[in-house]
């Protein structure tokens, strides 16, 4: 499998012949009720797998049944002529990168995004994950697609409120890129479909600068693709929030952190908060996200335990921003991010 993608950018979805001589469709069966034109457009490929997006298609307990499904589907393919085409959200991308990797023990891989958060972020850099027991990605592979194709009528169809749940990463790839990318972002007065196609090319190709550096996370390098996602993913598991949006709230979080810990200059801060796009950063403080009961704090506890950045038993790496363009990779302690959960709930609660 090659290293990196070939990244395609184009206004409608390809001829089905340029793609592979077999082809197995791993798609997101809302599509097919919801788009006529990628109904037609599926109705050119034989093999066809319908599965339901949501994290919960990421669940290893389910996992066997869809593994079987799809090779008794696959079983009169060639490995070297088979191509898996996954057209979804992140969950589909993580979800058919892991069947391809390990389906006869690697078949060709072409992502299709289909919503603004995989578009930006989750289609790229090769990972693939299932999640055990509620934490997520717990197992997975590093498996490049040969092709990701970013077309623009399949992400123009989303209803624009799924354009803010892309918002989350576009702004944490603008912050760890800084320069131009951040400075014409951070001009934006709204957030919408327009303006994430605008910053689409920008954004992806800052991810794969990180990436190439560090292609299976062996370096340490590539960790900092996780600003916001520490105290994001905790959100999102417990709260059950789409990816993006508990992305959203991980970032002020690591912001406000950022100062408190004096890795960032509170006048730095206001600076990045005063630019017109950061007025769209939801806070999870301001919305009542966050609550200090016992019961809650305990379930923070477990989830941060099981993370994956875990570096000793209850140390975690954790991505700060001193500035745009300017990233610091630090440990800290469970008990540290859990305190500091409840200083920034005080802070908003009492100035």
């Amino acid at each position: 499998m090659k290293s990196q993608s070939t990244l395609v950018f184009s206004n409608e979805l390809p001829p089905v012949k340029k793609l592979g001589e077999e082809l197995l469709l791993i798609y997101d069966q809302i599509l097919a009720q919801k788009s006529p034109v990628f109904k037609k457009w599926s109705q050119q490929i034989a093999l066809k797998y319908a599965v339901q997006a949501g994290e919960h298609l990421k669940d290893i307990e389910h996992f066997p049944r869809h593994i079987k499904a799809i090779t008794k589907l696959t079983e009169q393919t060639s490995v070297k002529k088979l191509t898996i085409v996954v057209v979804g959200g992140g969950s589909l991308g993580d979800f058919g990168g892991f069947v391809a990797s390990i389906l006869k023990r690697g078949v060709r891989l072409i992502h299709i995004p289909s919503t603004w958060l995989a578009a930006i972020d989750s289609a790229h850099g090769g990972k693939t994950a299932l999640n055990v027991g509620g934490a997520k990605n717990q197992i997975g592979t590093f498996y490049p697609a040969e092709q990701i194709l970013m077309v623009r009528s399949v992400l123009m169809s989303q209803p624009e409120a799924r354009a803010y749940e892309g918002f989350g990463e576009l702004v944490k790839i603008a912050l760890i890129e800084g320069g131009k990318l951040w400075n014409s972002l951070a001009k934006e007065r709204q957030v919408n479909s327009r303006v994430l196609w605008k910053h689409l090319e920008a954004a992806v190709k800052a991810k794969y600068k990180v990436v190439a550096k560090d292609p299976e996370e062996k370096k340490g390098i590539r960790h900092v693709l996780n600003l916001g996602h520490t105290v994001g993913h905790v959100l999102e598991s417990y709260y059950e929030l789409p990816h993006g949006i508990a992305i959203n709230y991980g970032l002020d979080f690591a912001l406000r952190f950022s100062v408190q810990k004096k890795i960032m200059k509170p006048t730095e801060a206001e600076k990045i908060y005063s630019e017109p796009i950061m007025g769209f950063l939801l806070s999870p403080l301001r919305d009542d996200m966050i609550s200090i009961k016992s019961n809650d704090l305990n379930e923070y506890r477990r989830l941060l335990l099981s993370d994956k950045k875990k570096t000793k038993a209850a140390t975690l790496r954790f991505v700060f921003v001193q500035k745009p363009g300017k990233t610091v990779i630090r440990e800290v302690s469970v008990d540290d991010l859990l305190i500091e959960i409840c200083r920034q709930r005080e802070e908003e609660l009492h100035g």
